[in-house]
């Protein structure tokens, strides 16, 4: 995870919520057409009749092996609340709660549009709110993406010349992102603009610090970015993948013509591929290769994501994250996981961070199916990275907040 954007844990629940938005519309149209009334005698008084269940068990109990399952819940659309549960150690932990609001045309399901506000809180004293909504214009022709947030983020940056860490406070008093991708023809390819503009407030945890820091806290920044982004998207699930690959590459310029007060680019180019051996066996894989150049702050500097690996640790002007997954599939529902990972970072021309080296992390987990009819999965990863054990809670893939 790096901090590249604005309020990353916040944006990255949220972000996770919008990924996870489809479902609704997947599951109606994976459910089809319901099924023909079927018209039964009525048994007579003195028979007893079957005990019947309640709508909240019809919508959370899979009416196929009659486990816990939310795929119902989803189909219906409107409202839904989803708690977020924040393991990640660089911020002590967290909690905060999301509700989603869902609305699924008639004649296409799939088309939906989400809207998404949120709000989160963590063990730091970082806080997050937001809003967020995905949909489609244009037939399905045009997917867009708009969200604000404001809040605060309090992390630890590790610079070569401080390696005990250097603690720091961003203050968003706005930040605002957007995008409109065009789907080309009938393929997986689309293309299309973004946007991202913000106003941060940097403040050292210290007043003095031992040294001069060739860094910009304690101050206000104003930045103002447009770009470009081509993506490819195969996945047969945007949750909980199984087949497919998603891949895309993105640049964004940030200039003073849009009243930025620092010019300096990012450049993303990001995969994720997946495969099944057979019906219990499944792969993943993935490679990230983030970019800074330019007048960047250093806080803009991407860092290793890695499960295992706490964010924003290993800092660099270009970082390589890649991680190997395998899961299986032990029962009905059920699923244990294994992955590895490697990252890197590269100083490029910045005073401020060292090479990293080969960074190494993995661990395991389980997986428990919580919407049988789209496949999306839930759980918990225990990882060990060069600071130990990092345990995470999964809902869908550990790396959804990566994919479109």
């Amino acid at each position: 995870m790096n901090l590249h954007a604005p309020l990353q844990f916040g944006m990255l629940a949220l972000g996770c919520a919008a990924g996870a938005a489809p479902l609704a519309a997947q599951v109606q149209d994976a459910a089809g057409e319901p099924p023909a009334p079927v018209i039964t005698a009525v048994p007579p008084a003195s028979e007893p009749q079957a005990k019947r269940e309640s709508h909240f068990h019809d919508i959370l109990f899979d009416d196929v092996d009659g486990k816990f399952d939310v795929s119902e819940a989803l189909a219906e659309g409107g409202f839904t609340p989803v708690p977020i549960i924040i393991t990640e150690p660089a911020v002590d932990g967290g909690f905060g709660l999301m509700a989603q609001f869902v609305t699924i045309p008639e004649d296409n399901p799939r088309l939906a549009t989400r809207r998404i506000v949120g709000a989160l809180k963590t063990g730091n004293g970082s806080y997050g709110v937001g809003y967020l909504q995905s949909g489609f214009i244009e037939d399905g022709k045009i997917r867009y993406r708009f969200g604000a947030a404001h809040g605060k983020i309090t992390l630890t940056s590790y610079p070569r010349f401080l390696p005990g860490g250097l603690r720091y406070t961003n203050r968003y008093d706005f930040a605002v992102v957007g995008s409109a991708r065009v789907v080309l023809g009938d393929g997986p390819w689309s293309v299309g603009p973004l946007i991202d503009f913000r106003q941060i407030r940097s403040k050292l945890d210290f007043e003095d610090p031992p040294i001069q820091l060739p860094f910009d806290f304690n101050r206000k920044l104003n930045t103002g970015a447009f770009g470009v982004g081509l993506h490819y998207d195969t996945r047969d699930n945007v949750m909980t993948p199984r087949n497919g690959l998603n891949a895309y590459v993105e640049a964004k310029y940030t200039t003073d013509f849009l009243g930025s007060d620092r010019e300096f680019q990012g450049y993303k180019a990001h995969a994720y591929a997946f495969r099944s051996l057979d019906p219990k066996w499944h792969l993943g894989m993935k490679v990230e290769v983030d970019a800074e150049r330019g007048d960047y702050p250093s806080y803009f500097a991407p860092a290793i994501n890695l499960r295992g690996v706490q964010a924003s640790r290993f800092q660099g002007a270009s970082v390589v994250s890649s991680e190997f997954e395998v899961s299986h599939e032990i029962a009905d529902r059920w699923s244990l996981v294994a992955f590895a990972g490697v990252g890197a970072t590269d100083p490029g021309r910045s005073r401020v961070f060292g090479a990293s080296g080969a960074k190494f992390a993995g661990g395991g987990g389980f997986r428990y199916r919580l919407a049988r009819l789209i496949g999306l999965d839930a759980g918990l990863d225990l990882a060990y990275g060069p600071d130990g054990a990092v345990f995470y809670l999964q809902f869908g893939h550990a790396w959804a907040s990566g994919m479109d």
